[in-house]
């Protein structure tokens, strides 16, 4: 039995149909298949939610405001304390992928992390020795043109997978992408 019901819940009517107008106090909730038990409640739940887009519009404005703002403050902060700032943003730069995949269990990625941070410790050590050793800026520029090729190289790749993606061309290799 499909169906499409008045609801009237808290004296606010609402109908959620296509023209249609059955009587859902004519029928017991038992009689009732899961899929019209499902609609039923839909419609109790817009019925209950009614009036709420302005509510919603609202916390939007709030958002966009906040998102302005919080801009501001940072590059207020950038431009008066620069060092606090750069120190501030580093280590939160370090920090949150180690919180993040710590609670979520992304073990290849926290070792590529520890990895990435012992060599960019070493790196930082020997760069910061008084007197430099006659390697260390080759050692360093070496280290950087390394990260440097492969963060590019990762973005062709990248883009290049998703482009062939938009184009269909996965299908030809039977690459789903669900």
């Amino acid at each position: 039995m499909a169906g499409v019901f008045e609801v009237e819940v808290n004296g606010v009517e609402h109908d959620h149909g296509h023209g249609h107008s059955d009587d859902a106090s004519q029928i017991g909730l038992s009689e009732l298949s899961p899929e019209d038990k499902w609609r039923l409640e839909h419609a109790k739940m817009h019925a209950r939610h009614k009036g709420h887009e302005s509510m919603h519009a609202e916390m939007v404005l709030i958002l966009i405001v906040t998102l302005i703002i919080a801009q501001l403050v940072l590059v207020q902060w950038k431009q008066r304390h620069p060092k606090s700032y750069n120190l501030v943003t580093l280590f939160q730069m370090w920090v949150v992928p180690l919180y993040f995949t710590t609670k979520l269990h992304w073990w290849r990625f926290l070792v590529t992390w520890f990895i990435f941070s012992f060599l960019m410790t070493f790196i930082t050590f020997r760069a910061t020795r008084k007197p430099l050793d006659c390697n260390t800026p080759r050692l360093v520029y070496k280290w950087f043109l390394l990260l440097y090729k492969i963060s590019y190289t990762t973005g062709i790749v990248g883009y290049t997978v998703v482009m062939f993606t938009l184009f269909g061309i996965n299908l030809i290799f039977r690459v789903s992408i669900i």
